[in-house]
């Protein structure tokens, strides 16, 4: 993608290869190992704070759904029952894990682990790919070790398998922009490879909408981007974006046809994003999530869940009008929540507020130095700052939290590693 990442003839590509083969697989390996040790550690915790999960509303949640899969159950939650309240991505996961564990949490924790480990390995294929393995090797090292993303990824929550769906749909995107030799000519000649690639491209965004429904604007800067980028006729770019809108279309159509069944509407994700977006943008709000209103209000007694979602979208926008300068006062705290290095929510003392804060400080160093290094092209830094900055402006109008913040580093810390190459000596040699 960038004028760094050269195409080497196949016998010196085999050998550079098996020259970093043993050091990412130390690198995987010790990701793997963080992650046990952090799951034994935050199960202790959790059992001697007497509770189940470390974060127990969307856990519970998560988990109890992930249950009524497992057992062929009603795929709902609450009383009474809301059936599109989530998406089935992360429930399903669970569903696998309690299917061959039992109703037992540590070993979810344990594959959530491995997971972790799998979104380091997306981070070095992603590094080597936009610019070279050397910076691969540097973002997955600092993803594997980072005490965020070693703590977030055992926890009972989505963030950590959206990661993988995301850095995986990244990828895809990337080996369909830059596809050197594969041209679809003007009467649009089948090309297996490139179609291929293309349903893999809008598959995979679908898989990770379906674990965050945030994820869904994404599908419209992917599209964009195969319009503009793509080394084809146009007409070829408009058959390969549309065969990707399908393909995504087509991963999303079971469920939202089981909406349709259950509430006689097109629902594409859930019917939560009402009360989320109300969570945000009330008179009460502060930046941060508190959904004590929703039981206060209790309109499910009244309304369906359809015209309930309806309802507090219209308070929300109805809050936005009446109060345009608190909305954007708003806007800012969240974006505060969002972009500090520290949990929002701290109770560990002043070691992790110290820690945390240096990894925070040393990576945004990073990434200001990747941005000049020029070792990222602009389609590169498109692919590694987008995801970030589309989670930035989407919790700027609903909640906002540095956990909303953790999928995003993985492709930001390619940008941190292009900056740590300009640091280190010998980097010219690289």
């Amino acid at each position: 993608m960038s004028a760094a990442a050269e195409h080497l003839d196949p016998d010196e590509d085999a050998r550079e290869s098996a020259q970093w083969r043993p050091l990412i697989l130390a690198v995987l390996l010790l990701a793997l190992v963080l992650r046990l040790i952090s799951a034994v550690v935050v199960e202790r915790h959790v059992h001697e704070a007497g509770r189940t999960f470390f974060v127990e509303g969307d856990a519970n949640g998560y988990w109890h759904l992930g249950k009524a899969i497992a057992a062929g159950e009603d795929y709902a939650i609450h009383q009474p029952p809301r059936r599109v309240l989530r998406v089935p991505g992360f429930p399903l996961l669970l569903a696998g894990c309690i299917q061959s564990f039992g109703d037992n949490v540590f070993p979810a924790r344990c594959v959530l682990a491995v997971v972790g480990v799998g979104c380091c390995w997306l981070t070095w294929l992603l590094g080597s790919r936009l610019v070279m393995r050397r910076v691969g090797f540097w973002a997955a090292l600092f993803m594997a070790v980072h005490p965020l993303q070693v703590g977030n990824s055992v926890l009972i929550l989505s963030e950590n398998w959206f990661t993988f769906w995301m850095l995986a749909s990244l990828l895809a995107l990337v080996n369909l922009i830059d596809a050197p030799g594969r041209i679809m000519d003007q009467s649009l000649r089948f090309d297996a490879v490139m179609l291929g690639r293309s349903v893999l491209t809008g598959a995979l965004i679908a898989a990770g909408v379906l674990v965050r429904p945030g994820f869904i604007p994404w599908l419209v800067v992917t599209f964009i981007a195969v319009l503009l980028l793509l080394k084809q006729s146009l007409r070829a770019r408009f058959t390969l974006a549309a065969i990707m809108v399908l393909a995504f279309g087509t991963v999303m159509l079971p469920w939202a046809a089981r909406n349709h069944s259950l509430t006689g509407h097109w629902v594409l994700t859930s019917l939560w994003s009402g009360p989320s977006l109300y969570d945000g943008l009330n008179p009460d709000a502060d930046g941060s999530s508190d959904m004590q209103f929703f039981e206060r209000h209790n309109v499910m007694a009244t309304m369906t869940e359809y015209e309930m979602n309806a309802h507090y979208q219209s308070l929300a926008l109805q809050f936005i009008q009446e109060h345009p300068g608190r909305t954007l006062s708003l806007a800012g705290h969240k974006l505060v929540r969002f972009l500090q290095p520290i949990p929002n929510s701290i109770s560990a003392g002043w070691v992790v507020c110290v820690v945390c804060g240096a990894v925070g400080a040393a990576f945004l160093a990073l990434c200001l130095v990747g941005m000049r290094s020029g070792l990222l092209d602009p389609v590169g830094l498109m692919l590694v700052l987008g995801p970030f900055l589309l989670f930035m402006v989407v919790h700027m109008v609903f909640v906002g939290s540095l956990r909303y913040r953790l999928p995003a580093e993985f492709p930001l810390a390619i940008l941190a590693a292009t900056g740590l190459r300009q640091m280190l000596p010998g980097r010219k040699r690289g």
